[in-house]
């Protein structure tokens, strides 16, 4: 009877350990948003042309049509950047994205692109994630899908980062929410432009129970190409530049602003997109996972004592 119950407990011990190697090792990506007790991402990816004519300009859309977000941190100076964007524009293929280029900007004196607000948005979303895999918060080539999934540098965690970034775009947004998001803008003969935005028919999708919920909306600047033939990395064409990122007060809104210039060209789009952040549900066995020692003491204390005859 002692031998039997010394199985059956030995396996119920041995469930979370086996359990939580096969999840430290089987992981295609690295958590974008380390943060203890919750878990997040980005949704949205809402744009509207600025070079549209027209004084006022509307978008909407289900949450369940928005376009995959893309961020990607990069530099002019990044040869594995060069490389890295083109396998990432492969595993793109049809699949319908809303892409962001962050360009190097602090203590960078050869990237001409990006902004205080475009490195004080990454670093506060992505900093630590990237500073557990590389050891610094802005380091170029690092690559996030849907807020959530992080891909650094250039080495494959399957057999190529092709089929790393397909994984994971296939993979879609966790966000537990279902409704509409929107945005509009319109022009004044200043130079100056309305943006609204609408977040608040986007509910959250929960039962009973529900963990605590909480969404930011952000408008981002995005230059769909600028010629820079002076980068160092030979690509002179940069494409989906983000000049600027503005977090929004409330769900819904409007702000006046001038939006920046473009590098070149009349290619500057607005984005609406939306962190959100839920407080994480418990997951994985009810028992923690014990060490060695801890089992070979249960195990010990099972077994048969020798009595004096």
């Amino acid at each position: 009877m002692r031998a039997t119950l010394a199985v059956l407990l030995s396996l119920l011990l041995l469930i979370p350990i086996i359990s939580s190697a096969a999840t430290d090792t089987d992981v295609e990506w690295e958590d974008a948003r380390v943060s203890q007790g919750a878990f997040g991402g980005t949704i949205g990816g809402l744009s509207i042309p600025l070079s549209d004519n027209s004084t006022e300009s509307a978008v909407s859309s289900d949450v369940s049509e928005l376009p995959t977000v893309i961020e990607v941190y990069t530099a002019t100076w990044c040869t594995n950047c060069v490389a890295t964007e083109g396998h990432m524009d492969e595993a793109i293929g049809d699949s319908d994205v809303e892409l962001i280029h962050y360009h190097r900007h602090w203590f960078e004196p050869t990237d001409p692109f990006g902004s205080n607000s475009t490195e004080e948005r990454w670093e506060s979303q992505y900093g630590h994630a990237v500073t557990l895999a590389g050891g610094s918060p802005r380091l170029a080539p690092t690559n996030v899908i849907d807020g959530e999934r992080l891909h650094f540098g250039t080495r494959a965690k399957t057999s190529s980062l092709v089929e790393d970034y397909s994984l994971s775009i296939s993979e879609g947004t966790s966000a537990p929410v279902m409704g509409q998001l929107s945005l509009m803008t319109s022009s004044s003969q200043e130079q100056e432009i309305e943006i609204s935005w609408d977040t608040s028919g986007m509910m959250y999708s929960c039962a009973d129970d529900c963990p605590s919920f909480a969404t930011s909306p952000w408008i981002l600047f995005v230059e769909d190409s600028a010629y820079f033939p002076d980068g160092s990395n030979g690509l002179e064409y940069y494409s989906h530049v983000l000049h600027e990122a503005i977090e929004l007060e409330g769900e819904d809104g409007t702000l006046s602003m001038t939006p920046p210039p473009a590098w070149d060209g009349d290619d500057m789009s607005i984005v609406l997109i939306v962190d959100w952040e839920q407080e994480s549900p418990d997951k994985g066995s009810p028992l923690p996972a014990p060490g060695i020692i801890t089992l070979l003491c249960f195990l010990a204390a099972l077994v048969p004592r020798q009595t004096d005859q």
